[in-house]
């Protein structure tokens, strides 16, 4: 379960997942935006609930959710942002709907509350704060969205109402806050955009406007709002960017830190979770709402193991969620904005089952 994951999935506070494998999907695809959560089920229905004040949970209203709500039908993909969200269709259709401002990319900046589609043959998608990217079939990037800090990758500053191409070659991307993290067939990992934090990972603090080579041999990357992670080929887990990393230090880091072993799959935000091979998970980082899931709020600054089982995992913004093999799905942390649809708005320090039903 968990190489096929590495081989099928690539997030960001989001889950990605390929096409050529929708055959092989795990029973729920998850993604954790920063306010919402989005499920696929196994039948390929999209389910979203959460803050809805942009309609980024797609239902044609601006209501908060404390329930799931179905959105779409034959859905294989999804990435939940700040406050927009895409989709991808087994035909390999994009959706797009939410808060646009450029976001969106269908030409306009009007907030769509309800999909739009916005291109063709696309197997991988990635939403970070306010921009996108999407990879297609024949392995070239697309970004639009805001440019303030070059997190598009086109070498200027300038928003982008319609996807431009980026690069080509490329098999995995990730959207963090205001910059971009790709990884080309080859392994290696680019970036770009903002790098007030060093999480370009190029051991400076200065934006970039067009990709620049930072590691080789990776196989999974994910991009937080301020920190990112990545696995290269060995199973061994890295991380740069802002404070509260895994590596018992709290000091802004440059320049990629070892962090663990035997790691097979990642996702970062405002904290950070890992699964290793069997199936273990371990979190880190930031936990003032019980993002961490260890029953606490105090901070980690080294992996916490939290449950065993898991299949997939996706982080948001102070809050969580994750799958097991049994095909239950867990959520925790920070429960105002009713992102954790348990029938309440509080905080949960350990993980709860939910039930779509």
């Amino acid at each position: 379960m968990f190489r096929k994951i590495i081989a099928i999935a690539i997030t960001l506070t989001v889950s990605m997942f390929s096409c050529a494998d929708k055959n092989e999907l795990p029973d729920m695809i998850i993604s954790a935006g920063v306010s919402s959560r989005f499920v696929i089920r196994s039948d390929g229905t999209l389910w979203a609930w959460g803050w809805n004040y942009f309609g980024q949970l797609g239902d044609g209203t601006t209501e908060q959710r404390y329930k799931p709500v179905k959105i779409m039908d034959d859905v294989i993909a999804v990435s939940g942002g700040e406050s927009h969200t895409a989709a991808i269709k087994s035909d390999g259709s994009l959706w797009a709907w939410g808060r646009n401002d450029a976001r969106l990319g269908d030409g306009t900046t009007e907030d769509r509350l309800s999909p739009v589609i916005i291109m063709d043959d696309v197997i991988a998608v990635s939403v970070g704060h306010d921009h996108t990217l999407s990879i297609r079939s024949d392995g070239s990037l697309w970004a639009w969205g805001w440019n303030h800090f070059g997190q598009l990758g086109d070498g200027t500053t300038e928003d982008r109402l319609n996807p431009v191409k980026m690069m080509d070659d490329v098999i995995a991307v990730s959207a963090g806050g205001w910059y971009t993290l790709a990884i080309k067939s080859d392994g290696s990992l680019w970036a770009w955009g903002g790098n007030n934090f060093g999480q370009l990972s190029d051991g400076t603090r200065e934006s970039k406007h067009r990709p620049v080579k930072i590691m080789s041999d990776v196989i999974v990357v994910s991009a937080g709002t301020h920190h990112a992670a990545a696995i290269k080929s060995d199973g061994s887990l890295w991380e740069w960017g802002s404070t509260l990393f895994g590596d018992g230090i709290s000091e802004e880091r440059r320049t990629p830190v070892k962090i663990m072993e035997d790691v097979v799959y990642v996702s970062a935000d405002s904290h950070t979770m890992a699964i290793k091979n069997d199936g273990s998970l371990w979190t880190w980082g930031w936990n003032s709402g019980g993002e961490l899931g260890d029953g606490t709020t105090d901070h980690k600054y080294t992996p916490v193991k939290i449950m065993d089982d898991i299949t997939n995992i996706s982080v948001g913004w102070a809050h969580a969620m994750a799958t097991k093999k049994d095909g239950s799905l867990w959520v925790w942390g920070k429960g105002i904005l009713n992102r954790l649809s348990d029938g309440t708005t509080e905080d949960r320090l350990s993980p709860v089952e939910i039930k779509l039903e």
